[in-house]
């Protein structure tokens, strides 16, 4: 096998996985649910970010978890939709490792109540010659349409003002 084989071979088995990947991505996106989260910006402050915004997801407590006391403290949980929205669902008992599918939330006040915020933000691409809509929008002001996959975080799809 000479060299333009092997580049050609390796060009192929790139475009498989790349191909593989956007299938995936666009599969979910047709059959998950997708729900409306609130949600703020945050400039994660990286010299080479391009054109994406990192948004901090924001998630009213499910009605077991409700009670959870607020803390700075990331405890651990996951994501449910019930009733149409998406909610967090917070494992009371929080110490130990994190289980499969979870991911961690802290609590924020917003004008519309108690939220839980994942820890991780999200990044959401914008095309070339958008706006940043996260630019002088408060909570309870900035939207974003998510799936939500049965493990794991939410995947961002649009974003939008007040809803």
């Amino acid at each position: 096998m000479n060299g333009l084989q092997r580049g050609l071979l390796l060009a192929a088995i790139q475009l498989a996985l790349v191909g593989a990947v956007a299938g995936k991505l666009y599969y979910d996106r047709a059959t998950l649910p997708r729900v409306w989260v609130e949600s703020t910006g945050v400039d994660p402050n990286l010299p080479i970010r391009g054109r994406y915004v990192a948004l901090n997801l924001m998630f009213p407590a499910a009605a077991e978890s409700a009670r959870m006391p607020a803390t700075d403290q990331a405890v651990p949980g996951r994501l449910e939709l019930r009733d149409g929205r998406a909610v967090a669902v917070l494992r009371p008992n929080w110490s130990g490792p994190k289980r499969r599918g979870e991911q961690f939330f802290t609590s924020r006040p917003t004008p519309g109540g108690m939220r839980w915020m994942a820890v991780q933000p999200v990044a959401l691409f914008l095309p070339e010659h958008a706006a940043d809509p996260t630019r002088g929008n408060q909570p309870d002001e900035l939207w974003v349409e998510v799936t939500v996959p049965p493990r794991g975080a939410a995947r961002p799809i649009r974003v939008e003002g007040r809803r």
